[in-house]
This record gives structure tokens, C-alpha cells and sequence, in this order.
């Protein structure tokens, strides 16, 4: 199914002489039928008229995917044969969404809502050499933020000033430059694809997002944030809640492949011993605590990335 989006009239509405570049919202799909309904809905209510929403259905078992047809017609739904992951998903959606002339491309996890003027507030700090993020908010709360932009320490693989559930500090309160974003929401201009490549389908899911950003740094593309846009974020429900074995795997193997992949081997080498270190005492943290599951899905994701062993090598929760 495709088709152009239908037009509604903006709550905002724009000069007449004003460009409005076409922008494809690409979402993926995995057994979302608890949240997908609410997404598409806020899609829907979207003001900017010149957008289009792509769906990639990660070959879901739960028929969430059917919710597509009802809620949001005139979207184009990808039904992939199975399940390669946020990397491939996006991947295949972003290449139709580029076939089809977006010159913006919206990343956007299916566990959200947005805010009707969201497109309209990112595309005010766009241009063709800059990525925005908008703010993500926890659902619920109009106030407290997820973790999805900041500073981030290319030494330990993690953010520097986690802003999971805090209201916005002075710095996010206004447009501006950011080290870091997640692809949580992302608007990202079609060109740093064609510059920078897609998102790397060896890592699958978790850690893609500082990969992707950090290639896109190096081309000399720039990362801005705007508390103008908004959305609101079921955190981790697209991936089966947040303290899983899946997310611990998947975390712990990608955050070695990131540092090494864009770290100095013998800067690399010097700080392996304290990932090695802290990803151990946590394993044993968590058995102590009765979480062998996690403990063991550690210790698995350390000894795939020392083999190599990348891709798809955990199965999602629900997946059989």
C-alpha cells in the first residue's frame, strides 16, 4: 500500500512562500500491537502536510501489522520476511523512502506518540548538513525526559549526563548543538545517507544509533536539538521492556564493537581491561540479586564480540 499522506490544515500554518520539503516518517514494526494503534493515531494528527509514513513489519506473529491499513491508509507497509532487526528494518525503509524523493528522513521508534507540530519544529533547525532531534518525553509526563540526547564518553561507551527522567537542564531548553543523539527520533536529511551509508546490519539493535551519528560527525554533518518538538516514549516497550537478556546481550556485544570501531587500536587496547572489569562485576551484581538470565547474557555478548559473532545472534522476546 502507498500513496501520498492526505493534507491537513496546520495548526501552524506556514508562509505561502515557503519550500515544504518531503519528509518520509519510517517506523518499524515488531509485535507492537500493545502501542502500534496509539502511534499511528498521533501520525494521523500530524500537521505538515508534505510527509509520507513508512512502516517495515518485522515479520511480527502477533497481526499488528493489519492495524496499519485501518489507522493510517494511504502509509506504505513493508512486510519483511523476517526479523533483521531495528539496523535492517530501517535499512529497507529508508532505501523506499529515498526511491521516493524524501529529502528528510524521520526515524522514529513505533512505541511513541508524537506531538501534531513535531515535523514543523524539526524542520525549523534542518537544513541538508543537520540532524535534529526532538525532545523525548517518558509517557506521561510532560516534563521528564528520556535519554536520547547529551554528551557522550567515547571511553566508556555511555552517555555522560544521563538525562533519563529529569526536566530538560538549561542547556535543552533552547535549539542548539548536541554531542549525541539516539535514533529513538531522529530527522535526518537524505543526503547523509547517501554520504554516510545506512545503519550497520551487523549490530542489530542497541548501539547502531552512536555508530550511525558518529560516521555522520566525521563527514561534517552536524547534530541540533530543539525542545520545540516534542514526542512522548513507552521506553523499551518495542524491544520487550527494559531489563531483558536481549538487551543485555545486544548492549553489551555492540558497546565493545562500537569503541573499537571508532577508538585509536591503542586507545582501544588500554581501556579493554576496565570494559572487561565493569561488565563482570555487574554480571556478578546481578546473579547475586537472582538475575542469572542477565548475568549470563553478559557474559554471552562479551564472548560473541570476542568470536566475531555478530548479527542476529539472540532472538527477540516472542520470537520462536
Amino acid at each position: 500500500m502507498s500513496g501520498s499522506a492526505p493534507v491537513a490544515v496546520s495548526e501552524r500554518p506556514m508562509p505561502a512562500t515557503r519550500y515544504l520539503p518531503r519528509v518520509a516518517v519510517v517506523t518499524v514494526n515488531y509485535n507492537g500491537g500493545a502501542f502500534l494503534e496509539a502511534f499511528l493515531d498521533s501520525f494521523s494528527a500530524l500537521t505538515y502536510p508534505r510527509r509520507h509514513l513508512i512502516v517495515i513489519d518485522n515479520a511480527s506473529t502477533d497481526r499488528s501489522w493489519q492495524a496499519v491499513a485501518r489507522r493510517a491508509p494511504h502509509a506504505t507497509l513493508i512486510r519483511a520476511p523476517e526479523n533483521g532487526g531495528f539496523t535492517a528494518g530501517n535499512n529497507r525503509a529508508v532505501r523506499a523512502a529515498l526511491a521516493d524523493g524524501a529529502e528528510y528522513i524521520f526515524l522514529v521508534n513505533n512505541d511513541t506518540r508524537l506531538d501534531p507540530g513535531i515535523l514543523e519544529a524539526l524542520l525549523d533547525e534542518a537544513d541538508q548538513r543537520t540532524c535534529v532531534a526532538p525532545h523525548v518525553l517518558l509517557e506521561g509526563s510532560d516534563t521528564l525526559l528520556d535519554d536520547t540526547v547529551g554528551r557522550f564518553s567515547w571511553l566508556r561507551g555511555a552517555w555522560r549526563d544521563w538525562q533519563y527522567g529529569r526536566p530538560a537542564p538549561e542547556s535543552l531548553q533552547r535549539p542548539g548543538p548536541v554531542e549525541m543523539a539516539s535514533l529513538t527520533a531522529l530527522l535526518i536529511p537524505a543526503s547523509v545517507f547517501r554520504e554516510v551509508g545506512f545503519l550497520d546490519e551487523r549490530m542489530f539493535m542497541y548501539y547502531e544509533d552512536f555508530d550511525f551519528i558518529r560516521r555522520a560527525q566525521r563527514r561534517g554533518f552536524r547534530i541540533r536539538q530543539t525542545p520545540a518538538a516534542r514526542l512522548w516514549h513507552r521506553r523499551a516497550a518495542s524491544s520487550g521492556g527494559g531489563e531483558t537478556a536481549f538487551k543485555y546481550y545486544y548492549a553489551t556485544r555492540n558497546r565493545f564493537y562500537l569503541l573499537q570501531r571508532h577508538q585509536p587500536a591503542p586507545l582501544f587496547v588500554a581501556i579493554l581491561p576496565y570494559l572487561i572489569v565493569t561488565r563482570i562485576v555487574r554480571a556478578t551484581q546481578l546473579a547475586r540479586n537472582g538475575r542469572c538470565d542477565l548475568a549470563r547474557a553478559i557474559v554471552s555478548g562479551m564472548v560473541d564480540y570476542a568470536r566475531n559473532r555478530m548479527g542476529k545472534t539472540w532472538r527477540p522476546p516472542g520470537e520462536s
